[in-house]
């Protein structure tokens, strides 16, 4: 669901409020708290797998910066009580049930069919290396591939680095590549020193691009969205102006 990504952006703008305060208020903290369980219950009913994949990510990371390796080691906790749990639930042995059926569509339906399109799309980028099939040519590149009877009139890729690889091949890729990480430079450089509106800018924009990168490996949609570039741009300006503030802060 589009609609989960944007609930995600604002749970994760709060967040940043929340461990980058300008100044310490147990009120604003409480309101900042309940602002985002408020949202949360928003993004529960919005039954998107994507957008709760992209906020957990989203809150690592922002732990992270806030916290360096004392989140670290609290993460590696929670991730040695949880994979356990959450490789013994009955969702997952059904999974493993289907892949053992059938190893080539077992991904299939727990995926939404979402792994024949990468599937597929990796073996167009594969015969297509060097170039793609060019810009917008995912569907009929697609359409040349499936078996007959299938209906491919609303064929689109769901994870956007397969759709680049497919449709402008390694090149393309190598500038995804780039552009995802220099919009997490910029956003995240000397995040341990942020003491001003611009900086708690830039460490939201970078929450947020990261998490519309995550999203976009399963819903796609990361260069269409105009708040992509949006947020690449607040990131660059939050970045010039505590780059300009800094000499007068020493």
């Amino acid at each position: 669901s589009i609609y989960g990504r944007f609930l995600v952006v604002a749970i994760l703008a709060l967040l940043a409020l929340l461990l980058y305060p300008s100044h310490r208020s147990t009120r604003i903290d409480l309101a900042l708290a309940a602002a985002i369980a408020f949202i949360w219950v928003g993004l529960l009913f919005s039954f998107s797998q994507s957008s709760f994949v992209a906020l957990a990510l989203g809150v690592v990371l922002a732990a992270v910066l806030a916290w360096r390796w004392r989140a670290l080691v609290t993460l590696l906790v929670v991730a040695a009580v949880m994979i356990p749990i959450g490789i013994a639930s009955p969702q997952f042995e059904r999974v493993r049930e289907s892949l053992a059926a059938s190893p080539e569509t077992g991904f299939t339906r727990p995926t939404g069919g979402r792994s024949r399109l990468v599937s597929v799309g990796f073996r167009i980028a594969r015969d297509n290396p060097l170039a793609g099939v060019g810009i917008g040519g995912f569907k009929a590149a697609y359409s040349q591939r499936v078996t007959r009877g299938e209906d491919t009139r609303t064929v689109a890729s769901h994870t956007t680095p397969v759709t680049v690889a497919a449709e402008t091949g390694i090149v393309g890729l190598v500038i995804f590549g780039w552009l995802v990480a220099a919009g997490l430079f910029v956003a995240f450089r000397a995040s341990r020193r942020v003491s001003n509106t611009a900086g708690r800018a830039r460490i939201v924009a970078g929450l947020a691009f990261a998490a519309f990168f995550v999203h976009s490996l399963f819903y796609a949609a990361f260069f269409e969205d105009p708040l992509t570039w949006g947020l690449l741009a607040i990131a660059a300006v939050g970045a010039s102006a505590s780059k300009q503030r800094a000499p007068e802060t020493e």
